[in-house]
Formats: C-alpha cells, sequence, structure tokens
C-alpha cells in the first residue's frame, strides 16, 4: 500500500503494509480483525457513539469548481454510527478537488486531516498549485466501507475512479501530457483511510494508504 502522488507525476514509490495502519487502530484502543474487502460496500465493524445522519443509498454529484465534479456512491446500510465515519472520508475527497477547481483558495480540505495525512493531503495540493495546473471531469468515490472500528479508531475502505479527470491549465485547457494516473488501469485504485474521533466529536484522517493495478485490491475496483 502506498501514498497516493502529487498529479504531474509521479507516485511516491516507498511501500507500506496495510499494517501501518492496524497499527494506529491498535493504539487508539484494540487490534481489528481481518476483514475482507467487498467492492460491493458492506459495512463491518462495532459502531461507537455517533449522530450523522445516513445519506440515502446510491450516487450523490457535487460540483467541485469550473467543469470539475465529484461523485459519491453512498454506501446502503449505514446506522448514525458508521455514517459519520463514512462522511469524514467522502467529504475529504470532495474537499480535496475543491482546492484544485479553487485554485488552490479553498482550503477547507485541511479541516478533514491531521498528522500524516494533513501533510500528503497538502502536499498532493500543492502538486497541482505549484504546476499552475487545475482539472475538470469527474472523479467517482464508490464502496465506501468501514473496515474496522476500535475505540476512537476506525479503517475506511473505498474504490477511487479518476480515468474521467483530466489535468488543466488554469485556463481549463487540458495539458498535453496527462499523467499516468489518469489513464487506465492506473486511474482506479483501492483507498484506505485511517480515521480517528477527537475529543469534539469528529473524525480526522490521520493516515492514507492505497493499491494501485496490479494490485488484487485495485482490480476489485475495476467496473
Amino acid at each position: 500500500m502506498r501514498a497516493r502522488a502529487t498529479p504531474g507525476s509521479c507516485r511516491r514509490r516507498g511501500t507500506v503494509a496495510v499494517m501501518s495502519v492496524c497499527a494506529f487502530l491498535a493504539a487508539c484502543g484494540g487490534s481489528p480483525g481481518e476483514r475482507e474487502f467487498t467492492p460491493s460496500g458492506a459495512v463491518g465493524g462495532r459502531t461507537p457513539a455517533g449522530t450523522e445522519a445516513a445519506r440515502p443509498p446510491g450516487p450523490e454529484t457535487v460540483s467541485a469548481g469550473p467543469g470539475l465534479k465529484v461523485q459519491t456512491e453512498w454506501p446502503s446500510g449505514l446506522d448514525a454510527s458508521n455514517a459519520s465515519i463514512v462522511k469524514a472520508f467522502a467529504d475529504y475527497y470532495a474537499a480535496r478537488w475543491r482546492a484544485v477547481g479553487s485554485l488552490g483558495k479553498d482550503k477547507s480540505y485541511l479541516d478533514s486531516v491531521e498528522d500524516a495525512a494533513a501533510r500528503d493531503a497538502y502536499s498532493w495540493v500543492r502538486g497541482f498549485t505549484a504546476g499552475k495546473w487545475s482539472a475538470r471531469g469527474v472523479a467517482k468515490l464508490y464502496s465506501l466501507r468501514v473496515a474496522s472500528v476500535e475505540g476512537h479508531g476506525a479503517q475506511i475502505d473505498a474504490c477511487v475512479d479518476e480515468s474521467g479527470v483530466r489535468v488543466t491549465n488554469r485556463s481549463g485547457a487540458p495539458v498535453s501530457a496527462q499523467p499516468a494516473w489518469t489513464k487506465p488501469p492506473r486511474s482506479t485504485y483501492f483507498q484506505v483511510a485511517a480515521v480517528r474521533q477527537g475529543d469534539d466529536g469528529t473524525w480526522r484522517i490521520t493516515l492514507f494508504r492505497h493499491a494501485s493495478y496490479p494490485d488484487e485490491r485495485a482490480k476489485e475496483c475495476v467496473r
């Protein structure tokens, strides 16, 4: 599992096992059991306190900027506790694309992350702004599931399809050399996020990992 890269490149090449997420969960109160990845979006794990109302299952598309949209496919079967956890990641994913669509002006994505995830998220957005890039198209998030919950920590698994995204210049014209992550099979990947519930009750992401093609988990995300 790897940290997702900045837009022009290039992914970070260091390989980190899923146990990085498991170690985080253990530190927050226990050791998560093995969970099988199910692209259908099944929900697992114990449910902590939470009050977030579950979204109606199915796709929801929101604008992230001029010509840029994020489509989230909300899973069925979420109770209020797991809905809060899933929403934490889905909100971040939409917010990071808003940062890109606003040319870095929208920084709300930083409210959803902390620790290593905050550094990775900032670097990812910075990859666009430093290169004077933006994006157009549709980024898709689906097969969201709460893989495990231990105390104040949880793991979220999801599938991401960014084949519908094109990197552009600030005027919205696609750049001639599109990065590899916009093209199949690299454009579809399996995402893992570790989240932690703060004293204010808010779930924030602390760690990102992903698996790209030809990893079997990424292959299972392909539709």
